[in-house]
C-alpha cells in the first residue's frame, strides 16, 4: 500500500518519514498532534506542502524540473498546516498565466511555465537519445483529449510594445503571425525615477569618453511576456542565490520547436532585451500556446540585466571590459547606457545607504571604547600636483576599520595642494558631530596638517615609514659621493636604527637620544653622554675591520652629522609614533586601486561610491588571519621587493577574502531599491556635488575649435603657410629673411 500524507491522505512523490533523531522527532510530533503522544504509528509521513522552501536542499532544481523529488535539509521541521489543495508540489520554471475575461473558459490551452494546474496530469516529453535528459511538459489528460479551438481572446490584435521581437521559421510548417494579447501579461508598474546626468563635458565621463553608445533604456516592460502576479513570487535572495547558466539559442529553439501535445512544428516568437529572452510558442494545429521567459521580472526590469550591472559595479569591475568579453563570445548583454541608468537609479543609492548604516554602527562601537587612536592619510587620483580628486581616510588603529572617508575635488579648495587639509577637517568635523573623541592621530609630516592639528588641540604622531623614507633618500644621495663611500655599508643599519629608536621608546627625548647616539656608534664609540641613553644595548664585540668605521674629523662624518642633527629631523624624531603606524592605511590605498584605477576618469558620485565599496571591502576583511596548511603550518610566499633590490623576502599569506557586502547590496537592490528608489535617491541627492572643473572655462563652439586645429604633420596649404610664417619670424636662420621695421 503506497504511503500517504498524514493530513491530506493523498499520494505524493515527496513524502518524508519521521526523523530518527529523538529531538527532531518530538518537534515533528508536536506539529502533528500539538503534543508528544505516548503511542503513535512509526510510519507517519508528511508531504512537502507542510515545509517552507528554505527547508529543502534542492528547491531550485526541483522547480526547474531537474529533480524529481525534494530533499529535506538536516534539522528541517514542518511549520505549515494547510488542509486545502493537493499535497503534490509540481516542478515549474516560471509563473502561471492569469485568467482573463476575454478568453473562453473551455477549453484553456494557454500555458506559461510549462504547467497546467489540473490534478490529473501526464508528462509529455520530446524523444531524445538515452544519454540526454528530457525536461517534461505537464499537460492534463483533458487538454490532450478535448478538441482544440483557437479562442477569440488569442486572436485579438492589441497594440503593445515589442522590443527585439523575432519570429523564427521552422521547416515543414505554416507560421502564424497572430500577436498574443498583451493585456493579459502586462505587469504592474513600479515607480520609475531617473536622475539627471552629471554634466562635466569631457572631464567627467564615467569610463571611456570616446565610446559610441546607442540609445537604450534601462527598464523593459515585456508586456506580452510577464503575468500580473509574477512579482508576488519573486524572492530577492533566492534570485541572487539561484544558479545561472549560458544557454545557446539553438538549444532553446530545439526545445520550443515542436508542440508537446500533437508533436507538430510550431511558430516561435522571440523577444530579447539584453540578457533577457522570452519565447511564445503557438501551434496552428491544436492551438496549444506556451510562453516562457529566461529570468524573473522586478517591476518592469529583467532581474538578469539588473544583476549584471550590480555585480559589475559592486565588485569594482569595468563594464566596458566586460562588454568586450561578451562581444567576443557573441553573448547578449545590455548597452552601456542601460548600465549607467541602473547605476544612477538603483546601484549608487544602495551603496550610499549601506555605507551610512555601516558607518553609524562603527561610530556606536567606538563610542563604547572612549577616545580612539586614528591613522589618517590622503590619496590622489593622479600623481603630481595636478590631481582632480583627493580622498582622505581615517582608520581605527585597533581594528584597522575605515571610520570615515571624504572626497574632495580640487576646485573646491583652490588647488590639489590644499585637498589634504580640507579632507582631514571634514573627517574630524563628522566625528565631532557624532560625538566621537580622538585620542591621537598618526599621519605623515605634511606642514598644513601639523599646523591644523596643533590649532585644533589634537595630539599628532608621525608615521615612521614616511620619516625613514625621507631620511634614507638624503643618505643614499650622500653615499654616492666619493668621500662618503663608507656610508653605503651603514644605510641598512641606519634604517633599522630609526625604527628601533621609535618603537622602543615612550617619550620624545628618549627617541632623540637613541637616534643621535648613532653618530657615536658609527665611530666605534658605544658610551654616550646623554643620561636617557648612556650606553648602546648591543653586546660588546671586537671588530677587526677598521675600514667600516667613520674616522673622527672626516668629511664623511661631518656630512652625516649634518643630516642627522638637522633641526627639523631632531624635532620630528620626537614625534615619531611608538605604537601604531599608517602601513595598514597604505595597504588600503592599494585596495582602492581595484575599485578606482587611476587610468579611468569617474564623475564625483561615481568616485565616491567606489571609494565606499573599497571601504566596505576593507572593513569586512581587515582582520583576516594567516593561512595555514592541512598540517597546521603557516603559509608564506617569497617576494622580491623593488625597494630591496633583489633581496628575497618571506610574506605571510592570509586567508581568502570574503564578499558578504556584495551579497547584501545585491539583495538590497532587488528587495527594496528597485521597487521604491525614491527614499534612497533622496539620500544620495543630499550629498553636495561640486561643479565640474570645466565649468570655470567658457566653452567655444565646435566649429571654431575644429577650424583652429592644424596638425604638425599636415602637408597641405595651411601647414605650408604656417611653416613659412615661422621661418620669416626667426632671425639668424640661414637662407631666411629677417623682419624689418
Amino acid at each position: 500500500m503506497p504511503k500517504r500524507c498524514y493530513f491530506h491522505g493523498s499520494c505524493s512523490a515527496s513524502l518524508f518519514n519521521l526523523p530518527k533523531d529523538v529531538t527532531q522527532r518530538e518537534k515533528w510530533l508536536k506539529f502533528i498532534f500539538n503534543h508528544v503522544p505516548e503511542y503513535y504509528k512509526k510510519d507517519i509521513t508528511l508531504c512537502a506542502q507542510h515545509f517552507t522552501k528554505d527547508s529543502f536542499q534542492n528547491w531550485s532544481q526541483f522547480r526547474a524540473g531537474f529533480s524529481q523529488k525534494l530533499l529535506l535539509k538536516e534539522g528541517a521541521v514542518p511549520t505549515i498546516k494547510d488542509d486545502a489543495g493537493d499535497c503534490e508540489l509540481q516542478p515549474t520554471t516560471s509563473q502561471q498565466v492569469t485568467s482573463s475575461p476575454d478568453l473562453p473558459s473551455t477549453p484553456t490551452h494557454v500555458e506559461v511555465a510549462c504547467q497546467v494546474d489540473i490534478k490529473e496530469t501526464v508528462t509529455v516529453a520530446t524523444k531524445r537519445s538515452p544519454n540526454v535528459r528530457s525536461v517534461g511538459t505537464q499537460v492534463s489528460f483533458r487538454t490532450l483529449r478535448d478538441i482544440h479551438v483557437r479562442s477569440k481572446g488569442i486572436q485579438a490584435k492589441v497594440s503593445c510594445r515589442n522590443v527585439g521581437t523575432e519570429t523564427i521559421s521552422l521547416p515543414d510548417m505554416q507560421l502564424s503571425s497572430t500577436p498574443i494579447k498583451g493585456s493579459i501579461f502586462r505587469p504592474s508598474k513600479r515607480p520609475r525615477l531617473l536622475l539627471e546626468e552629471e554634466d562635466d563635458n569631457n572631464d567627467d565621463e564615467d569610463e571611456e569618453s570616446d565610446l559610441h553608445v546607442e540609445p537604450h533604456d534601462s527598464t523593459y516592460n515585456p508586456e506580452s511576456v510577464v503575468t500580473e502576479d509574477s512579482q508576488s513570487v519573486l524572492d530577492p535572495e533566492s534570485n541572487y542565490m539561484d544558479n545561472k547558466y549560458i544557454v545557446f539559442e539553438s538549444c532553446l529553439i530545439d526545445l520550443f520547436g515542436s508542440c508537446p501535445v500533437c508533436k507538430t512544428k510550431c511558430a516561435i516568437q522571440k523577444r530579447q532585451m539584453g540578457t533577457f529572452i522570452a519565447f511564445t510558442q503557438l501551434c496552428d494545429k491544436c492551438n496549444y500556446l506556451r510562453q516562457w521567459q529566461s529570468q524573473p521580472i522586478v517591476g518592469s526590469t529583467p532581474v538578469g540585466n539588473l544583476m549584471l550591472s550590480a555585480a559589475t559595479y559592486f565588485t569594482g569591475g569595468s563594464f566596458i571590459q566586460l562588454q568586450r568579453v561578451f562581444k567576443a563570445m557573441n553573448l547578449q548583454t545590455i548597452q552601456y547606457s542601460a548600465f549607467r541608468n541602473h547605476a544612477r537609479n538603483f546601484l549608487e543609492p544602495a551603496i550610499i545607504h549601506k555605507w551610512n548604516l555601516e558607518q553609524q554602527n562603527i561610530f556606536t562601537q567606538l563610542k563604547k571604547e572612549g577616545a580612539v587612536a586614528l591613522a589618517g592619510d590622503m590619496r590622489a587620483d593622479t600623481p603630481g600636483h595636478s590631481a582632480k580628486f583627493g580622498s582622505y581616510t581615517l582608520m581605527d588603529n585597533e581594528t584597522n576599520k575605515i571610520v570615515d572617508l571624504q572626497l574632495i575635488q580640487s576646485n573646491e579648495v583652490g588647488g590639489s595642494y590644499h585637498m589634504e587639509k580640507e579632507g582631514l577637517k571634514r573627517c574630524l568635523d563628522k566625528l565631532d558631530a557624532n560625538g566621537l573623541a580622538v585620542d591621537y592621530i598618526v599621519t605623515d609630516r605634511h606642514p598644513q596638517i601639523q599646523k591644523y592639528l596643533r590649532e585644533r588641540g589634537i595630539t599628532q604622531f608621525y608615521d615612521v615609514w614616511h620619516f625613514e623614507k625621507g631620511l634614507s633618500k638624503k643618505l643614499e644621495k650622500l653615499s654616492k659621493r666619493k668621500e662618503c663611500e663608507v656610508l653605503k655599508r651603514w644605510l641598512k643599519s641606519i634604517k633599522n636604527h630609526v625604527y628601533w629608536s621609535a618603537t622602543s621608546s615612550v617619550s620624545g627625548p628618549e627617541k632623540v637620544a637613541k637616534l643621535t647616539s648613532l653618530l657615536n656608534h658609527i665611530q666605534n664609540i658605544h658610551v654616550h653622554n646623554n643620561p636617557l641613553f648612556p650606553k648602546c644595548e648591543h653586546p660588546d664585540v671586537l671588530s677587526r675591520d677598521r675600514k667600516k668605521w667613520f674616522q673622527p674629523g672626516s668629511q664623511a662624518l661631518y656630512k652625516v652629522e649634518k643630516v642627522l642633527n638637522n633641526k627639523r629631523v631632531v624635532k620630528d624624531v620626537a614625534k615619531l609614533s611608538h605604537h601604531y603606524q599608517t602601513s595598514s592605511l597604505e595597504a588600503f590605498h592599494s585596495v582602492i586601486l581595484r575599485f578606482t584605477p587611476k587610468n579611468v576618469v569617474f564623475p564625483f558620485i561615481g568616485m565616491l561610491c567606489r571609494l565606499y565599496l573599497a571601504a566596505m571591502h576593507q572593513n569586512e576583511n581587515c582582520q583576516r588571519e594567516q593561512a595555514i596548511t592541512t598540517t597546521g603550518q603557516a603559509v608564506y610566499k617569497f617576494v622580491f621587493p623593488k625597494t630591496k633590490r633583489g633581496e628575497c623576502t618571506a610574506k605571510p599569506v592570509k586567508t581568502e577574502p570574503t564578499y558578504g557586502y556584495v551579497k547584501d547590496l545585491m539583495v538590497l537592490v532587488l528587495d527594496e531599491v528597485c521597487l521604491d528608489p525614491a527614499p534612497y535617491v533622496e539620500e544620495l541627492q543630499s550629498i553636495p556635488v561640486p561643479p565640474p572643473l570645466s565649468s570655470q572655462f567658457e566653452k567655444p563652439s565646435k566649429e571654431h575649435v575644429i577650424s583652429q586645429h592644424v596638425s604638425r604633420f599636415n602637408q597641405g596649404e595651411a601647414g605650408t603657410q604656417h611653416t613659412v610664417l615661422l621661418h620669416s619670424e626667426t632671425p639668424g636662420v640661414s637662407g631666411a629673411p629677417h623682419m624689418t621695421g
